[in-house]
């Protein structure tokens, strides 16, 4: 079995920091001097990965293939790293933090629907029981149905009030596997309280947990666009083309990874270096098998790219670590020097050892416990230095989630906003075309 790290070579540089992620501003926003911090003990190793030699550092699975053959490989990828599946909701969540008692629900639904449909399409293919056609026509019908009910809206705001910290900026999350809308509001809630800032939510759609992992290998393996994907792209080439904001800030957890991974591809083919430099990129426990990020005469052509992984996250192993190079063997923890490493998976690597869990808000933001309040992560991360105050947090804390009543007429003006064509002097050569409009 092949190992998608064992063809990527290290170069390991001594050096304090890199141009992966620049310099970092000084930290007023986030509390890195409070005691907490101070006292509490890093469990974080740090590295960049950037791509020194994109032929050599290229991870087998990247060689030419024929699409089912990457498919099998990535197969194995999920094999190789089971051992970590079970662990994927521990510690346990606790309710209403990142799903509802309605996403419960409809997760159970579509999870049980997902099961019997694919028994019931395994076997139609070997042994012709029930006719295919029956098992192809009820598989669409479920899908077409679902999505008839779930409607056509894919982009949602938070529940609890507030507003925009800077109108300059624009800061956009997209969700992983097995989210509701309603999870997705959770989410977006939490991100508020923790930056003050109003995220523009892209939901990733979920058919189920089964089906979900399905869509993943056919998004990273063989390159498929969903509606989501164009949807969400289309927002945020608007923002990138628009003068008036001067920073874009994107996040995604899990499967959205592999959403932004395709982002990221399709805008350094739409827009030139100077316009992406606005553009920062931070995920949490992507499950993307490539991260592009070219290097420039001027540095990296995005202005800055981070992911976040715990060590013993299953979706993490089969992502991120799996295709980007593991750190040196005798990196420590919050080590003042930030080695950079020859590999595809380009970007600030953050990787909690030990730590499982693969919920954002459970297992990676949970307050006392959040990757973010690491020592090493607050000495090293430039998303971590957009963190309110703790006391500032506390009084977000204390605002009650209510549905915006505004929320409706946002949508429909951020609607209206998407539909403007950008200035033909600020946009780039290829988005004036929006190559990736359905």
């Amino acid at each position: 079995m092949e190992q998608a790290t064992e063809s990527t070579p290290l170069i390991p540089l001594d050096i304090s920091t890199t141009n992966i992620s620049p310099s970092l501003p000084t930290i007023t926003e986030a509390s890195a001097e409070s005691t907490t911090t101070q006292n509490q003990e890093s469990k974080v190793q740090v590295y960049d990965v950037s791509i020194f030699n994109p032929e050599d550092s290229t991870p087998i699975i990247f060689h030419d293939d024929d699409p089912l053959i990457m498919l099998y490989k990535d197969f194995w990828i999920l094999i190789k790293n089971i051992k970590n599946f079970f662990l994927i909701l521990y510690p346990r969540p606790s309710p209403g933090k990142d799903v509802t008692n309605k996403g419960l629900v409809l997760q159970a639904i579509l999870i049980i629907g997902s099961l019997v449909l694919t028994a019931l399409c395994l076997s139609s293919f070997f042994i012709g029981l029930p006719s295919p056609l029956i098992s192809v026509l009820s598989l669409t019908a479920w899908i077409y149905g679902f999505n008839a009910y779930a409607g056509k809206e894919r982009v949602t705001y938070q529940n609890v009030i507030g507003d925009d910290k800077d109108d300059k900026e624009v800061w956009l999350f997209v969700n992983g596997i097995g989210t509701s809308k309603s999870g997705l509001k959770l989410i977006l809630d939490v991100l508020y309280k923790l930056f003050g800032r109003r995220v523009i939510g892209v939901h990733n759609r979920t058919f189920g947990i089964w089906f979900d992992l399905v869509e993943c290998m056919l998004q990273r393996d063989l390159l498929w666009n969903t509606t989501d994907t164009r949807e969400g792209y289309n927002i945020i080439s608007k923002y990138v083309a628009d003068a008036s904001k001067e920073k874009i800030v994107l996040m995604a957890h899990s499967q959205g990874g592999i959403i932004m991974s395709s982002w990221a591809d399709q805008l350094l083919s739409d827009f030139s270096h100077d316009q992406l430099k606005k553009v920062e990129i931070y995920t949490f426990a992507s499950a993307a098998n490539h991260f592009s990020i070219p290097e420039t005469g001027s540095g990296p052509a995005f202005g800055n790219v981070e992911h976040f992984v715990n060590e013993r996250d299953y979706v993490s192993d089969i992502g991120v670590l799996a295709f980007a190079p593991p750190p040196p063997a005798n990196l420590a923890t919050n080590s003042p020097n930030v080695p950079t490493l020859s590999g595809r998976f380009a970007g600030r690597i953050f990787k909690r050892l030990k730590a499982t869990g693969h919920l954002l808000v459970t297992h990676y933001l949970p307050p006392g416990n959040s990757i973010l309040d690491d020592p090493a992560v607050v000495r090293h991360s430039k998303l971590a230095s957009y963190l309110l105050a703790p006391e500032e947090q506390a009084l977000r804390a204390d605002v009650p989630a209510a549905r915006r009543p505004a929320e409706k007429p946002s949508r429909d003006q951020a609607k209206r906003t998407n539909q403007a064509p950008p200035s033909q002097s600020e946009a780039g050569p290829s988005s004036q075309t929006s190559p990736v409009i359905a």
